[in-house]
């Protein structure tokens, strides 16, 4: 009775007097009692790179997410916020934007890499495409870039995407794990993704990127290559924002 939404959302009573709500879709929130919070917002993940048919050579891992932690926000009762939880992007595509109005607090999704082989930049960076043999790239985590194959990996916003920045909460926003070179190198499998989200890329000879879950801001894992074939980069996670009691 305390709030409406119109959206998706989850509550946790953490102890009797500490709360965390989790809105989980976009959708407007109306507190019904002025209420002093915290706030963890987190853009959705940037989805995988294709493969180039051209070339054979594999996709890049998409980026995580960025996050932002706010501290010490009044809401208004019978304020209405309009909240949007960034999308995950489709292969290819950035994720977007997590907002909180009229607070104007906002974050941006992962961002692609400037082309199909490097790895996409935002909260942990995507791992980088392979030509053909080789390592594969593995998505960052936890703000770090993703590792490079034979190519570069993208950047990592180079501080912690845990929920609140406290390590004792959920970490998001990994990225996701480069493509497999069409003739595989050492390993047939596409590289890893990053811990907190990230998917993994996908197998040599054109196999799909996987893609990152819902509220993660997870990257997209790109996909593998193969000459004559344009394997498809998996979808990123949505984001998430959510809101606690403030805390000391």
């Amino acid at each position: 009775m305390d709030f409406t939404y119109t959206g998706t959302y989850t509550w946790l009573q953490d102890t009797v007097s500490n709360w965390r709500l989790k809105f989980l879709t976009s959708g407007v929130f109306t507190p019904r009692k002025s209420v002093q919070i915290d706030a963890f917002l987190l853009g959705g993940g940037s989805g995988g790179r294709n493969s180039n048919s051209g070339t054979g050579y594999s996709g890049a891992g998409g980026a995580g997410g960025r996050t932002a932690t706010v501290s010490s926000v009044t809401l208004v009762a019978d304020q209405p916020y309009t909240i949007t939880v960034g999308a995950g992007g489709v292969s290819n595509t950035a994720g977007g934007w997590t907002s909180f109005i009229p607070n104007d607090y906002s974050i941006p999704g992962g961002s692609n890499g400037s082309d199909y082989r490097y790895g996409g930049n935002g909260g942990s960076g995507g791992g980088g495409g392979n030509g053909g043999y080789g390592p594969q790239g593995h998505g960052g985590s936890n703000g770090s870039a993703g590792t490079a194959s034979d190519y570069a990996g993208g950047t990592g916003q180079g501080t912690n995407t845990y929920e609140f920045g406290d390590v004792s909460m959920t970490l998001y926003a990994g990225g996701g794990g480069a493509g497999a070179g069409q003739y595989g190198g050492s390993t047939y499998n596409g590289g890893t993704g990053g811990t907190g989200g990230g998917a993994s890329g996908g197998i040599r000879q054109g196999g799909a990127g996987a893609s990152a879950s819902a509220n993660t801001g997870g990257g997209g894992g790109g996909a593998g290559g193969k000459s004559g074939v344009t394997g498809a980069g998996g979808g990123g996670g949505s984001g998430i924002l959510i809101i606690r009691n403030k805390r000391t």
